[in-house]
């Protein structure tokens, strides 16, 4: 369920939920906003029906004896590829990152399955990223087996986004990605395999151009090379020419890389 419930007593006071997925993202009364999270447990809804929500404690049943006074279902935006791509049911796979096993639906973007619990925005997202082959080059996609999304928070750091573990990634806490969140994480991958560490060999010209006093393209990119030249590789994917006027020397070395496979870098 992805809409908006309303509940209302016999005296008409009412409880307002918006929900994804049968996730409660906002409550009014703001005072119920802690039940931001949970989850509802009705495999369907109904108006004149009740309402069975995963509250983690038994004393507080009062407001689910309020009758369902009406339901607004809602689609999401862009999901039109996703659903009709989908399995019927889901299957269930286990994250490998985070050990919960989960009952998801795989669908094929490209060559690339993506495992997803519900459509949502995150996973409409995901799917037009991996779909987006006029942005990610070849050479990364190729070291990408799988893509899951999952609700839980990285269990190392909850600020983690996403991260790719043996060519499959996971997506966190079920954030919104775009192509350049994917090419970042793709390029630590392909880095490893063809340099045999995600840092850039000293002797390459990617080194030279950090080397040079060109300036890093975001802040984070200035914690190592590593993450120097993901970060340089997403803003290559996401604004090709905003790249080569930002960092023109470290634009000619990703170019060159992306397109012969024989160049060292």
């Amino acid at each position: 369920m992805t809409g908006r419930i309303t509940l209302v007593n016999e005296g008409q006071n009412y409880i307002e939920f918006d929900v994804e997925c049968n996730i409660i993202q906002a409550v009014r009364p703001s005072g119920l906003a802690g039940w931001k999270g949970t989850r509802i447990l009705n495999k369907t809804v109904s108006v004149g029906g009740t309402l069975k929500i995963d509250l983690q404690w038994d004393d507080y049943d009062l407001p689910l004896k309020y009758a369902i006074a009406s339901i607004q279902e809602e689609e999401v935006a862009g999901s039109e590829w996703l659903k009709a791509n989908m399995p019927a049911e889901p299957t269930l796979y286990a994250s490998a990152q985070t050990e919960v096993e989960h009952m998801a639906y795989e669908v094929y973007c490209g060559e690339i399955p993506l495992y997803f619990d519900c459509v949502t925005t995150a996973a409409v997202a995901a799917a037009n990223a991996l779909l987006s082959t006029d942005k990610i080059p070849s050479a990364l996609l190729e070291h990408i087996d799988g893509v899951q999304l999952v609700d839980e928070p990285a269990p190392w750091d909850e600020s983690v986004v996403a991260n790719l573990v043996e060519h499959f990634m996971t997506i966190f806490g079920g954030r919104t990605i775009d192509a350049g969140i994917i090419a970042h994480e793709a390029t630590h991958s392909w880095a490893a395999v063809k340099w045999g560490s995600t840092r850039p060999p000293d002797d390459s010209d990617y080194m030279a151009a950090i080397n040079s006093g060109e300036p890093a393209v975001t802040e984070y990119a200035k914690t190592s090379p590593g993450e120097d030249l993901a970060e340089s590789v997403r803003l290559y994917v996401m604004d090709r020419e905003d790249c080569k006027k930002i960092a023109p020397l470290r634009f000619g070395v990703i170019d060159k890389l992306m397109t012969d496979p024989d160049y060292h870098g």
